[in-house]
């Protein structure tokens, strides 16, 4: 996981241009391996161009586990909403922001992040006397820990999370383990890839988002297994 986060996830930036600086390396600092550093060129390409087909994206991210029913907050009532920082953060603000003008008199709180979050939110008529942020969480751990935290007060409050559909798996569990009483909220993918049509089959680079940010949290969720964290 440390090396996932350090180069980055398949489909990311820093992953493509670490594998373009394999293939220069074999170009330039083994000229006669240029063959070799073609092929591995264009193995890059078609493997990232595989991950931009909607289908493909699709079926990365519907094999992660689904949240139970349940444990889906309604949008009106709460008291204390809490939005993660993390992937496709427009689907998370536009939860959001449905949840807080359901909830006038709900505080949200942000967790992890620069400010855009608390920017979007105020942009999206959500006063900003309402919004607290804390960058302090740095990983999903770290998000419920400081739930817990803050909660733990008031016990009688209700408690929500929005977090995107991708990451909302590993919140799930995490919120079942600590025994944090949230409920939560599954926000949208920022572009949701197609699911139907010819446009299945063409290559794009929201899809390609999808499978990057799947890819990362499959990864995520069997290191927590492994860990024992969840």
């Amino acid at each position: 996981m440390t090396v996932i986060k350090a180069i980055g996830p398949p489909g990311s930036v820093p992953f493509i241009a670490f594998c373009l600086l394999i293939g220069l390396l074999l170009a330039y600092v083994w000229p006669r391996q240029g063959r070799l550093a073609r092929a591995w060129l264009w193995l890059v390409f078609a493997f990232h161009t595989i991950l931009a087909l909607p289908f493909v994206a699709n079926g990365i991210a519907g094999r992660l586990p689904a949240v139970h029913a349940a444990e889906v907050a309604p949008v009106r009532g709460i008291d204390l909403l809490f939005v993660f920082d993390g992937d496709n953060r427009r689907g998370r603000v536009r939860s959001a922001v449905d949840v807080a003008r359901g909830s006038p008199d709900a505080a949200v709180m942000i967790l992890g992040g620069n400010g855009w979050l608390s920017d979007a939110l105020a942009e999206a008529g959500i006063g900003r006397e309402r919004i607290t942020q804390d960058h302090v969480p740095v990983d999903t751990r770290q998000q419920i820990d400081e739930v817990r935290r803050l909660t733990a007060p008031n016990p009688a409050a209700k408690t929500a999370i929005v977090a995107s559909r991708l990451q909302m798996p590993r919140v799930s569990r995490l919120v079942r383990k600590a025994g944090v009483p949230a409920a939560l909220i599954v926000s949208p993918i920022d572009n949701e890839p197609p699911t139907s049509g010819w446009r299945l089959v063409v290559p794009t680079y929201y899809a390609l988002r999808v499978s990057r940010d799947a890819i990362y949290e499959h990864a995520a969720l069997a290191l927590y297994t492994w860990r024992g964290w969840i």
